[in-house]
């Protein structure tokens, strides 16, 4: 009965720490995602975002968000649009109404392109 006593903790010991380990190595693969940041180029912000993109998707790719145009992304899965900084003097660039992308707007450029495609998500 003793050994049976000792044997369960760590039996179950063994067991969390088996599972956590596999936890930890799941959340460390690279998700198997194409990622386009539209941006500044060759700003700190964009190398930053870059950076920390590629540490979780397996495909980033950066462009020059005053060019953006939705070609430069066609084989992307998902968009990230950028500008921080003063709101008259970000680029915007104009989007078909076929663009199809899934698409995430960071800063003042949300609010030009929910304008632009009349959406309701505007400056929120």
């Amino acid at each position: 009965m003793k050994t049976m006593a000792l044997w369960l903790p760590a039996a179950c010991l063994m067991v969390l720490l088996m599972a956590s380990a596999g936890a930890r190595a799941q959340t460390a693969q690279k998700l198997n995602l194409s990622i386009f940041y539209a941006g500044h180029p060759d700003s700190a912000r964009e190398a930053d975002f870059v950076q920390f993109l590629g540490a979780h998707f397996t495909q980033v790719n950066s462009g020059d968000l005053a060019k953006f145009d939705g070609s430069q992304a066609a084989k992307s899965d998902v968009v990230l649009l950028d500008y921080d900084g003063d709101g008259f003097q970000a680029p915007r660039p104009m989007l078909s109404r076929d663009y199809s992308r899934p698409t995430v707007t960071i800063g003042v450029i949300g609010g030009f392109i929910c304008g632009q495609l009349g959406l309701k998500t505007g400056y929120m």
